[in-house]
């Protein structure tokens, strides 16, 4: 009998989870966009560690994109080595932690409170101190994840953050997108076949994983788990930024795998492509209706099912990425339930 992961029976629970969340938080996610709304000229802040705050990079891009607001990044060092107390009055600050057990994201969430901010938790744990804590708490409702590799709790945070934003821009094709989302990760999950590990093969040695827009937190996510669960070296950076000084790294074979979604950034990235391979990099193009890009021996293109919605394309992608990432570390005997030197939960104080 072939062993199923922990990391991949918890990945392949995310659509009912899903589904869970969204019946769990009908009226929080309505109060808490209401909240921001009433709110309206607050500066939005964000601050998590780790797959957490690859979500993070994913909301601050939809938020532009959908909302038009601006989020920047809170650095809890900033509170807790170096003892400062920034001035967050008026502010919300959205505090993102799966087990909600992390010291240091907890220390900025009480700071906040004290200067007079308005905190919102995303947490997988509704118990948690975080969640006592915030002034509002969105229940990632995720179910309880073991696994070392965050699957379904990253994908989950993704979705309740797209969530919230639909809500405070009002997007109502967003919003259907995602209400369909435990859907459509089913249908991907049930009758499509998976994304082969065959799309990571070229990661025989340190590549690079690009992405831009919403993309770019997909691409630090995957970037991340090449190292955790393939101990893989991978470095991830927007397509913009990586070619200019980091193009230097590029040589014949040097991996790339590129999330391209289909939206403005698209043009830009296959641009990005073609110039890489021209430099001999081993280059593989992922994301929705790429049929028709023309290949070669060193431009690689899959193509996944549209969802219909660029949020949860980026979503459905991730979905499709850490599958291939749990098979390629089965066949590589690697354990990703017992990445070497991790722990669930890591609180840098």
């Amino acid at each position: 009998m072939t062993h199923t992961t922990l990391m991949r029976s918890e990945l392949l629970e995310t659509p009912e989870r899903l589904a869970d969340q969204w019946a769990n938080n009908l009226d929080s996610i309505a109060v808490i966009g209401a909240d921001l709304i009433a709110r309206d000229a607050d500066p939005w802040w964000v601050t998590a560690r780790g797959s957490s705050s690859h979500a993070g990079a994913f909301f601050a891009a939809a938020a532009g994109l959908a909302a038009g607001r601006v989020v920047g990044e809170i650095t809890p060092s900033l509170f807790t080595v170096y003892g400062r107390k920034p001035r967050l009055k008026g502010s919300m600050v959205l505090a993102i932690s799966q087990s909600g057990a992390g010291s240091d994201i907890n220390a900025v969430v009480e700071a906040a409170n004290a200067s007079g901010a308005l905190t919102v938790a995303l947490t997988n744990n509704r118990e948690s101190a975080l969640a006592s804590t915030a002034t509002h708490t969105v229940d990632l409702s995720m179910g309880a994840e073991k696994a070392v590799a965050a699957t379904k709790t990253y994908l989950g945070t993704l979705a309740a953050g797209a969530r919230l934003i639909a809500t405070v821009a009002d997007d109502r094709e967003m919003d259907a997108a995602l209400e369909r989302l435990p859907q459509t990760l089913a249908e991907r999950r049930d009758q499509h076949e998976p994304l082969e590990a065959g799309a990571l093969g070229d990661f025989d040695q340190a590549g690079f994983v690009l992405g831009r827009g919403v993309g770019l937190g997909i691409a630090r996510e995957i970037a991340l788990k090449f190292k955790e669960v393939c101990v893989t070296p991978a470095e991830s950076f927007s397509a913009a930024e990586f070619i200019h000084g980091p193009l230097t790294l590029v040589g014949p074979g040097t991996p790339v795998l590129m999330i391209c979604l289909d939206d403005a950034t698209r043009h830009g990235l296959l641009d990005t492509a073609r110039q890489l391979a021209d430099l001999g990099a081993a280059v593989t193009l992922l994301g929705p209706c790429l049929d028709g890009i023309e290949t070669d021996a060193k431009l690689r293109v899959f193509s996944r099912p549209a969802t219909g919605n660029v949020y949860t394309d980026a979503i459905a992608i991730a979905f499709d990425l850490y599958g291939a990432l749990e098979t390629r570390a089965v066949a590589l005997g690697y354990d990703p339930d017992q990445p070497p030197n991790v722990h669930k939960v890591t609180s840098t104080y």
